[in-house]
């Protein structure tokens, strides 16, 4: 997977169709025949992510990269629902106010 990573950085695959590339995952890095397919990312990506939520180098060590915003949005939402407590929102700013 890491060569295969390496090979999208670097342009190697997939081409161009009306300025978008197509690259084309190969089928062991999907997720077929499954019922609730972010879970199982979320199960496969964080194992045991009850027991270790706390452990900052847990999260240091992985990621779930999603191609659009409202998929990112979709899955932040599903792992928060899992952690107990209540959500906290904290806002910034890039300017003075």
């Amino acid at each position: 997977m890491q060569e295969w990573l390496l090979d999208i950085e670097e342009g190697k695959v997939g081409g161009l169709n009306n300025n978008e590339g197509l690259i084309e995952v190969p089928n062991d890095l999907l997720i077929a025949d499954s019922l609730d397919p972010i879970s199982d990312l979320i199960d496969f990506v964080y194992p045991s992510i009850l027991q270790n939520f706390k452990n900052p180098n847990f999260f240091q060590e992985r990621a779930i990269l999603a191609p659009k915003n409202n998929v990112v949005e979709g899955i932040n939402d599903r792992l928060m629902s899992m952690f107990p407590g209540d959500d906290m929102e904290y806002l910034s700013s890039d300017s003075i106010c």
